[in-house]
């Protein structure tokens, strides 16, 4: 009685699978040979279990005829199999393809045509001549099949599936159906098919045969177990409280223990036999990958392509949504379990759509894949949010700089337009004395101003060299010569690697005129002007000291804020220094009545010349 329920069983599992593997190729549009071995193997299922099932557990004997026809189809399933083989590896068409083909399905044909004479004559089933001329003819297509594909990628897998469906039927043959075979050699015999059916569902459908039956199969098996198990240990059924009260107690706990066995089930096929990918790991690396991304299209490709591994989908593209045409109000929308939508939902537009879709081995999306498309989703919002944000700080901050450098610009150039006049009236003031007092030496300096003043405003540069810089100082204190004569002396103490130095245009030549204007034009016997420039530090970093210092009549804090709100040049001197040092350069000013006046500039320096700075600033700091 137990090998008919096993029976029943076999081939209630049978059509089941083959069922499957009919619909997914249904499903799917795939070949029509994979269709007609998922509709053979389902017709033998199903009048296998009409046939030998239910006869073994008392019911009448099925029809011989349509259990020949049952049969019949079990005979063309290697024939069928054979052809899809062929056909794969481009065999089919060719003259020794074709022969292998046509002898397979002669081979079927014949056994057919036997089982249903035999059924039709001596109302029995099946043929015992049908399943030998099954079993070695098909022996023989496997070795010429062998043969033709041993060259050809992939032959191993194909001639392992050809095995298996010569095995169906060899098996059935072997078992004879005689009555002093084993129970057991009976159900090989009869279910021989099953192993068909798992190689196809796994070879192109598992995730559908491990979603759809081999969970619930493990979870049934681990059941079976448990209660066989409660069964062997359980005390002897009798009527007495103590045996009802143990019995109880073991289906209370079948019921607690039968979620923890479902998803222990769930587990080991999704981590042992499909290797699922972690869902907590994959999130982590897309957050990983996008993080260090500021490209959106980068950012959508990358997650495109894990969306593609972890789903085993061979579609998985993303759209920019129209807002205009756009209708999906959900994050994730799933379409039968076969594709799906996600809405990468910003927060500004335009927003993004990723598709998936042909999904590969048979998978459906189930409730943990929409889950962890729906955070990559969000993953992805956030981080295409994030760039735009502070794409648009950095450009905010662009525009803001640029308005601010115009502003400088524009305050510069009016600056060193007060400063052109300001020197201009002062040689011109030169010049009209030594009119007065030496005509000849006036010819020579007004020469001497012109040519300066073709250079200073020919030049639209608004940082020139330290240099260039003394160069211009030296011309103006020649015209200065002219008027003071003996009574002004000048010394300059500057190197050469000094002078090579990036430095605002005009920014000491101000500084020389008020040492001569204010400090030894008012002193009856002159004095000296002193230019020196040493290397030294600011703020722990390099700066150029430029001192201008003259000898002349000097003064107090008072007339000194007095000239600097009311004059040009040192204001001038002052915001331009600022302007060109973002607020780090500083000026000093100090000065005693009698003794004179010492102005010091500190200009940080970006870019000293290499071998010379620790020179230089050791140099600045012993002075």
């Amino acid at each position: 009685m137990a090998a008919s329920v096993v029976n029943l069983l076999g081939y209630t599992t049978g059509a089941i699978l083959y069922a499957m593997l009919f619909w997914m190729v249904l499903r799917s549009n795939s070949d029509r040979l994979s269709l007609l071995t998922g509709a053979l193997g389902l017709v033998w299922n199903i009048g296998g279990f009409l046939g030998y099932g239910l006869y073994g557990i008392g019911f009448l004997g099925f029809s011989p005829l349509l259990l020949a026809i049952a049969l019949s189809a079990l005979g063309f399933l290697p024939a069928v199999v054979v052809h899809s083989v062929l056909r794969s590896q481009g065999i089919s068409s060719r003259l020794l393809g074709k022969s292998i083909l046509r002898i397979a399905y002669a081979l079927s044909f014949l056994a057919a045509i036997l089982h249903v004479s035999e059924a039709i004559r001596y109302s029995a089933s099946p043929s015992q001549i049908g399943l030998q001329i099954l079993t070695a003819g098909f022996v023989l297509v496997i070795i010429a099949l062998l043969l033709t594909t041993r060259k050809e990628a992939g032959w191993g897998k194909s001639l392992w599936v050809v095995s298996l469906a010569v095995f169906a039927v060899s098996a059935l043959h072997l078992s004879n159906h005689r009555n002093t075979d084993p129970w057991w050699l009976a159900l090989i015999g009869h279910h021989s098919s099953l192993p068909l059916a798992l190689a196809f569902l796994h070879q192109d459908y598992r995730f559908a045969l491990a979603d759809i039956f081999l969970k619930r199969a493990v979870a049934l098996v681990l059941l079976v177990s448990l209660v066989f198990g409660f069964y062997l240990a359980g005390p002897t059924p009798s009527a007495d409280q103590r045996s009802i009260l143990v019995l109880m107690a073991m289906w209370v706990a079948t019921a607690l223990v039968y979620p923890w066995i479902r998803s222990t089930a769930s587990w080991f096929v999704d981590n042992v036999v499909l290797h699922r990918p972690d869902y907590d790991m994959l999130l982590a690396e897309a957050s990983r990958t996008v993080s260090g991304q500021e490209n959106l299209d980068t950012i959508l490709e990358e997650i495109c392509s894990l969306l593609r591994s972890a789903l085993l989908a061979r579609k998985v593209q993303w759209t920019k949504i129209d807002h205009a045409n756009a209708h999906l109000p959900n994050i994730v929308t799933v379409t039968t379990g076969l594709s799906a939508v996600a809405v990468i939902a910003t927060v500004e537009a335009p927003q993004y759509a990723i598709s998936i879709s042909q999904l590969e081995g048979g998978r459906r999306l189930l409730s943990d894949d929409t889950e962890v498309i729906e955070k990559l989703a969000l993953l992805t919002a956030r981080r295409i949010d994030a760039v735009r944000t502070a794409q648009e700080r950095l450009d905010r901050n662009l525009r803001e700089q640029e308005m601010s450098r115009l502003a400088t610009e524009a305050e510069l150039r009016m600056l060193r337009a007060q400063i052109h006049p300001h020197f201009l009236f002062n040689a011109l003031t030169t010049v009209a004395y030594l009119i007065q007092t030496s005509p000849q030496r006036a010819l020579s300096t007004l020469m001497r101003l012109s040519s300066l003043l073709r250079t200073v405003l020919r030049s639209a540069r608004e940082t020139s060299t330290l240099g260039e810089e003394l160069n211009v100082i030296s011309a103006y204190l020649d015209i200065e010569r002219a008027r003071f004569e003996d009574r002004l002396s000048v010394q300059v103490d500057v190197t050469d690697e000094l002078r090579q130095l990036s430095v605002p245009s005009l920014l000491l030549q101000p500084l020389v005129e008020n040492a001569i204007k204010h400090g030894i034009g008012k002193s009856s016997v002159g004095g000296e002007v002193r230019i020196s420039a040493n290397m030294t530090s600011l703020s722990n970093q390099p700066a150029l000291r430029v001192v201008v210092e003259d000898t002349g009549t000097g003064g107090d804090e008072i007339e000194f804020a007095m000239g600097r709100t009311q004059g040009v040049g040192l204001n001038s001197v002052e915001k331009r220094l600022q302007f060109y040092t973002n607020g780090q350069g500083m000026m000093h000013i100090t000065s005693n009545p009698g003794l004179g006046t010492c102005v010091e500039i500190l200009l940080p320096v970006e870019n000293p010349r290499p071998n010379q700075d620790e020179t230089m600033l050791s140099k600045g700091k012993a002075q």
